[in-house]
């Protein structure tokens, strides 16, 4: 049995944190039933498509979803959402705080027609702010952009608020389904990009609030023992010898023995960085990995995606997957986590717009007269 087999998920965001959260969702056996307007989402002409309308975005981040396309502001659009929501375990969306209360789908009408619903709402900067933003925004507010110590700002391959917003929505779910097994109730849960992101900031806050208190100066992350050197081929070393035990090791390798009682030594920091810099810069990285061979300090590469896509640490992971649908071969990225006695699956490729409608209306009791008259009426697509 699927982790969460029985479970139905009405999925109505549009952006990354609730795709990403969904597709976790489905990718654990729960039956997601994603709604768009009769446009679209926009995520779905995101370059590069496999087809139009059918991004590589939309593929990877929609797939174990059913699709329905419905017409808000048409009374059979809203009408058919809240027949879905009457019956189902969890509802994602994704827009503006009170957008929804203007269609009567905010959580407090919600919850009268089903108690037991988890309504999850994931917004940039919770309920008290109507401001638009991106993840870009949003890790910058919250101190995420100044990444190496000296306040250089630079921009993440990684969505680092989005996707952490979407596992917090995703444990947020689970928590409440866990008490709603208890209690019967269901909840509203109030996930945003702007607390996701301060939230990871654990670290360096506490630092920051006790050097305040000590009088000490923040470190930050950056050290000579722990930083990113250049090679002479251009590509890049991590070194994370935190433990002496490493540190020792990595002299060893770089033949300098002499820096082994150095790795504190605070005071003449800048003299340390700028020594190794040369002396990873003598060698290429793959020289280095040569050196290395098997031996574990800490010390690897800076890999591309493609490398690291290609990598034995990914193949034991089993975590890239493939299937067969009609679109021809597709790569997905699967769930990052396993349990003993069931795993996550893709079994269904993401739905082409409104491909399911009919589907999920017929599930619901409509009848194939009231079906033609929600298309006619363009409330359905």
């Amino acid at each position: 049995m699927k982790l969460l087999e029985g479970v139905k998920v009405i999925d109505f965001s549009k952006w990354l944190p609730g795709q990403y959260c969904g597709m976790l969702l489905g990718d654990y056996g729960a039956d997601v039933i994603k709604i768009e307007d009769l446009a679209g989402d926009a995520t779905r002409r995101f370059w590069p498509e496999k087809e139009p309308g059918m991004s590589f975005w939309h593929l990877m981040l929609n797939r174990n979803k059913r699709g329905v396309a419905l017409n808000l502001k048409a009374e059979g659009g809203r009408e058919l959402l809240l027949k879905l929501l009457a019956e189902a375990d969890v509802f994602l969306e994704g827009f503006r705080p009170g957008y929804l209360a203007r269609y009567g789908l905010d959580y407090e009408t919600v919850h009268k027609i089903n108690p037991r619903l988890v309504y999850c709402s994931i917004t940039g900067f919770g309920q008290k702010c109507h401001k638009p933003a991106h993840d870009l925004n949003v890790i910058g507010l919250a101190g995420l952009n100044s990444l190496d110590d000296i306040g250089r700002a630079c921009v993440s391959e990684v969505q680092v608020s989005a996707i952490g917003s979407g596992l917090n929505a995703l444990s947020a779910i689970s928590m409440a389904l866990f008490a709603r097994g208890r209690s019967g109730e269901g909840r509203w849960l109030d996930v945003n990009l702007y607390a996701t992101a301060l939230s990871m900031q654990v670290t360096g806050a506490s630092a920051l609030w006790g050097c305040a208190e000590t009088g000490d100066k923040p470190f930050g992350r950056i050290a000579h023992y722990y930083n990113i050197y250049r090679t002479k081929d251009g590509r890049y070393l991590t070194v994370g010898t935190i433990e002496p035990k490493f540190w020792q090791r990595f002299c060893d390798l770089i033949e300098c023995p002499e820096l082994e009682k150095r790795q504190y030594d605070f005071v003449h920091e800048d003299e340390l960085l700028q020594l190794l810099e040369q002396k990873l810069a003598e060698k290429t990285q793959a020289e280095w990995l040569e050196l290395i061979g098997g031996a574990e300090f800490c010390v690897t590469p800076v890999c591309s995606l493609e490398e690291a896509l290609q990598s034995e640490l990914t193949q034991q992971e089993d975590i890239v997957q493939e299937a067969d649908c009609d679109l021809g071969r597709l790569h997905y990225l699967g769930g990052p986590v396993k349990f003993s006695a069931a795993q996550s699956a893709i079994t269904r490729r993401a739905p082409r717009l409104g491909e399911h409608t009919q589907e999920v209306l017929r599930e619901l009791g409509y009848s194939e007269e009231q079906l033609t008259e929600l298309r006619a009426a363009k409330a359905v697509l």
